[in-house]
């Protein structure tokens, strides 16, 4: 498997193969009443040929025909194309029979005659599990905390890489950074901002590479590496200078990145291309190490370091892991073009100075609610809004309330879903935007905030909208 972003047209494609011109007529009326977009072929050599050119995620094949039958393309596609499911209609006793159709690698069996609603459920039980199995292999394949790829899909992705560069005839190079005196940043500022600090480096490797062709991994500890196809040596180091001087603009004074770089030479395997990018990379740390780490003038308490949320564009200090405006990540972007919509459709507060997320009266909680069949747990709340962590199914847009109990009235704040990420866990996180609040609400509000960081033992309670 290869990670690639597909477009929403090319995931509702569906291929129907079947030589009864009347039953691929019916086919497609089915198909397309349920939102796929639908390409239909009277034999499975003409399927073959589609397969090559355009990208079907779902072919429903007919099992027997003339000439070559479903079972025998279904053996091909298995064989060639490992990403796409396969629904078989039909199917009896003996060569045909389920359990071999099944053990061949079909995704599911359709059986005669049928109707439109049994055709539904099969085709959403094959888009279920092709989503899971994509999300499991994201995973697989994600390093947690800069949310870059890891070091195990650079080396598959780099082989493949090489190969297709020597096919092709056309340059390929690697970039590998350090961050210089990072050991003793951690010792000095603990691991938390350590944290904030790879993955400000994940944050300006991914806004500094051409999107769509390079790609950008953590590879270890400090050490991230990046892939670029079509690009030669001159090329490859202005796109590496390009992200030195976005690390500066972006993390606290002094603290730069060593970097090295180098072009596929013939005959390289991947271990000595990487050997060689490593080896320069070291030869220029050479020269960083001759700076003193207190001559790196790192002050964590300055106004100016800070980002643009990566979500709703607001300022956030370069240390913190939480947006005030959106609740989101300012690091990653979520899946929402609906969450920045919704974000942006809520009356914006007045400009004022920005200051420091760590200075305003925010919770670190751990409380787990129960209400209805809606379980989770509150991660933080402001006065703009709440984050909670739940197994349960949200969706961005969708309304709730959230309850708090305080000795001097009950809390009722409607919100709004800005924005769902999933966790590796198998829960999600989720954000909710209040919606304008009265100024009793906003009073009370004050006071259990006040009040919590004092005692820190309120009571929680959640209410679906």
């Amino acid at each position: 498997m290869e990670a690639v972003k597909a477009d929403e047209r090319s995931k509702k494609r569906i291929l129907v193969v079947d030589d009864d011109a009347v039953f691929r007529e019916m086919m497609r009326g089915f198909v397309e009443s349920l939102g796929y977009f639908c390409t239909e072929t009277d034999s499975c050599h003409a399927a073959l040929e589609l397969l090559e050119e355009i990208h079907f995620p779902i072919v429903i094949s007919e099992i027997i025909m003339h000439k070559m039958d479903g079972f025998e393309l279904l053996h091909i596609i298995k064989k060639r194309y490992t990403h796409v499911d396969v629904l078989m209609i039909g199917g009896d006793q003996g060569k045909y029979a389920p359990m071999k159709i099944l053990q061949a690698g079909a995704s599911d069996i359709l059986p005669k005659p049928f109707n439109l609603e049994l055709l539904s459920v099969q085709l959403y039980k094959i888009e279920r599990e092709k989503a899971l199995k994509n999300k499991l292999y994201l995973s697989a394949i994600t390093d947690e905390l800069t949310g870059l790829y890891n070091r195990r899909y650079f080396y598959q992705k780099l082989n493949r890489e090489i190969g297709r560069a020597n096919e092709q005839r056309y340059p390929i190079s690697i970039i590998m950074l350090d961050v210089d005196g990072f050991k003793k940043f951690n010792d000095r500022y603990g691991h938390l901002k350590g944290d904030a600090l790879l993955k400000t480096v994940g944050r300006v490797l991914q806004s500094s590479i051409r999107e769509n062709l390079d790609s950008a991994f953590r590879y270890g500890g400090d050490e991230f590496v990046m892939i670029l196809p079509d690009a030669d040596q001159e090329t490859a180091l202005s796109i590496g200078n390009r992200m030195r001087a976005n690390f500066k603009e972006t993390a606290p004074g002094g603290l730069t990145l060593s970097m090295g770089v180098a072009q596929l030479e013939k005959d390289f395997d991947a271990e000595a291309f990487v050997h060689l990018v490593d080896e320069r990379m070291y030869k220029d740390k050479k020269k960083s190490k001759t700076l003193a780490f207190p001559q790196l003038e790192v002050d964590l308490s300055r106004d100016n370091y800070y980002i643009r949320c990566l979500n709703c564009g607001g300022l956030v200090h370069w240390a913190s892991s939480l947006c005030e405006n959106c609740l989101a990540d300012p690091r990653r972007k979520t899946d929402s073009a609906k969450a920045k919509a919704i974000a942006k459709s809520h009356p914006q507060t007045p400009p004022r100075p920005v200051t420091d997320r760590r200075k305003s009266p925010r919770m670190k909680i751990r409380k787990t609610f129960l209400y209805d069949r809606l379980q989770a747990t509150i991660q933080n709340v402001s006065r703009e809004g709440i984050q909670i962590k739940t197994r349960t199914s949200l969706s961005v847009g969708e309304p709730l309330t959230i309850a708090l109990a305080h000795e001097k009235g009950i809390l009722r704040f409607g919100g709004t879903i800005v924005y769902v990420s999933p966790l590796p866990d198998g829960s999600s996180v989720a954000g909710l935007r209040f919606f304008e609040i009265s100024e009793e609400n906003a009073r009370l509000l004050n006071d259990f905030l006040d009040a919590y960081l004092i005692r820190k033992n309120p009571t929680y309670e959640a209410k679906p909208g």
